[in-house]
């Protein structure tokens, strides 16, 4: 049954995404891309996907074909660290919402969102989390993570945030694919092989039927202050900086030596060295992003090349993520009605344990940062908080609602010593430890202990009497 999902693409561009689900064994049945400049290659590297050219806005539910999913990643300039990071308030970030409003309408069984780290940094999560809630208010489970593409044998770093949503009703747990680690795929793996010159190009007519490779083309325009103010070049043995989508900021190729230092927003090309520094050809880009090398990209403008390139999700992390949604489909179950959820979570010491049961109030961390708490909007909300320190352990019920988020200021004037900004806080019924039939707390083992006891989970109660 699975073998044979089928997928709707939006935004989809030259269709990384895409590829990556058609090699986990997924049916792209139809995609959307309003980019004229795209659609050339969109349709010959995807023959049997119906390709709709509309602008989102337009669409309708009745549009769209019947499918298992929806998988697309909404334009990220709007949240780019790099940008000028207006949100909601540029047009192109407004898209997000015409995403989510044709998930409401054709209710897929899952989908998935691809977008850029600085959609989560302290300006914008607000707006994430209002993304999150609105799908969870039509009826999803939503997880969320940063993933870097390097994790997965991926050469190069590539920081992004993925939103993966199932409907509440098929009650399937999700987890994102676990990082491969070391060894990392170098650029010397990703590229050694292509020793031949690329075509050099500025603005004019790219010539397409040329040489060994297709899109061996590099732009030659010039080099920007701000290009300059960072070295960009990375070793042969090391993995590429992120492949972007503007030409002009596209790192350099690994055969030159690493930019010199001159002061901290100024680097130079080293003396004598200087005819060795090159942009990444468009092939090569591609290569680090994981397309084959008979995927084919058409443009006039070796600019577009590269846009569509930098823009793309790499293929290859596309496929996990693909494995891991129909691992989840795959494994659904009946869960028993009588399982609840318990946040387990370290209090530092006595003070903040004190604070906390006068509150009748607990804080963990928001967002992606190291110790902060992933919950899946929609889930089951926790309805007991088991606290820790060392071998202390307190059971207390929380009252079962999606946490409010609260500031470090806020937490100070109640009396806490927050180190961060933002923070989930979960309300306590009763500042009174409880018990339960079949716990017994002094034998409950918390999961990564020893590794980091400060960092928090939510598991059942099943699962914590069984360990």
């Amino acid at each position: 049954m699975l073998k044979d999902m089928k997928v709707a693409s939006f935004f989809a561009g030259c269709g990384g995404l895409d590829l990556g689900f058609r090699q986990a064994g997924y049916e792209v049945i139809w995609a959307n891309e309003f980019d004229e400049a795209i659609h050339k290659t969109y349709q010959f590297n995807h023959p049997n996907t119906c390709l709709c050219k509309s602008d989102i806005r337009t669409l309708k539910a009745a549009d769209i074909p019947d499918c298992d999913g929806f998988i697309g990643g909404p334009p990220c300039q709007s949240w780019s660290e790099g940008g000028k990071q207006l949100g909601l308030e540029d047009e192109r970030g407004q898209l997000f919402f015409d995403y989510i409003r044709l998930i409401k309408e054709k209710c897929p069984k899952f989908f998935l969102i691809e977008n850029v780290q600085g959609i989560i940094n302290d300006k914008h999560f607000s707006t994430f989390l209002l993304f999150l809630s609105t799908l969870e208010n039509a009826g999803y489970v939503v997880s969320y993570s940063l993933l870097n593409a390097a994790d997965y044998h991926i050469p190069q770093d590539r920081h992004r945030v993925f939103i993966v949503g199932f409907l509440k009703k098929l009650n399937c747990t999700f987890d994102f694919p676990k990082p491969l680690g070391k060894p990392y795929i170098t650029l010397k793996k990703a590229i050694g092989d292509i020793v031949e010159s690329p075509r050099s190009y500025t603005n004019e007519n790219v010539i397409q039927e040329y040489g060994r490779w297709l899109n061996h083309d590099i732009f030659m325009g010039p080099w920007d202050a701000k290009f300059m103010a960072r070295n960009r070049v990375r070793s042969w043995d090391e993995t590429s900086f992120t492949i972007q989508a503007q030409a002009k900021n596209c790192p350099l190729h690994p055969q030159a030596p690493k930019m010199k230092y001159i002061s901290q927003n100024q680097r130079v090309f080293l003396q004598g060295a200087e005819h060795l520094y090159r942009r990444l050809s468009v092939r090569e880009c591609a290569r680090i992003q994981t397309f084959p090398d008979n995927f084919r990209f058409f443009y006039k403008n070796v600019q577009d090349g590269y846009k569509m390139v930098g823009n793309a999700v790499p293929p290859r992390l596309a496929k996990f993520l693909a494995l891991s949604i129909k691992e989840a489909l795959f494994s659904i179950q009946v869960r028993k009605s009588e399982t609840s959820n318990v946040l387990v979570a370290y209090y530092k010491n006595d003070y903040q344990l004190q604070q906390t049961l006068r509150n009748r109030l607990y804080y963990v961390r928001a967002g992606l940062r190291r110790g902060a708490l992933q919950i899946p909007v929609g889930m089951a909300y926790p309805i007991y908080l088991l606290l820790h320190n060392r071998s202390n352990k307190f059971l207390f019920r929380i009252i079962p609602e999606y946490p409010k988020l609260m500031s470090a200021s806020g937490l100070k004037k109640l009396g806490f010593m927050p180190s961060g900004k933002e923070y989930f806080a979960f309300r306590l019924e009763s500042p009174l430890s409880t018990n339960l039939a079949g716990m017994d707390l002094s034998k409950v083992r918390i999961k990564g202990k020893n590794r980091n006891i400060a960092i928090p989970y939510i598991t059942t109660i099943q699962e914590l009497i069984s360990e």
